[in-house]
């Protein structure tokens, strides 16, 4: 009887323990999502409340640069661990947009 409870307590723990190993690891994403579609709409001379509705407001916003909106984006696959990322920068002059630099060039 007592071997037979050792014995299940063993292979109980076993399974425990490689259930542990099999744990999921979620995609994570950071920042604003932005896709090439979004940036192929936008164009020198909109103003910025037309830029927000494209592509969102900036997360940060720089005190240094206020004519400058930057946009990130990053994908951390949890299969994989490979990390994708996008960015766009945004520079205004007199409240419309004057230039358009961008990851998907």
């Amino acid at each position: 009887m007592k071997l037979r409870f050792l014995a299940n307590t063993i292979i109980l723990c076993t399974a425990l323990y490689l259930s542990g190993c099999l744990v999921y690891k979620a995609d994570v994403q950071q920042g604003n999502d932005i896709t090439a579609e979004m940036v192929s709409q936008l164009t020198i001379g909109m103003t910025r409340r037309e830029v927000t509705r494209i592509v969102g407001f900036p997360l940060i916003n720089d005190p240094f640069h206020k004519n400058r909106w930057d946009y990130y984006y990053s994908l951390k696959n949890g299969k994989t661990g490979e990390v994708e990322r996008q960015s766009v920068s945004l520079t205004f002059s007199d409240d419309l947009l004057g230039d358009i630099a961008s990851s998907f060039d």
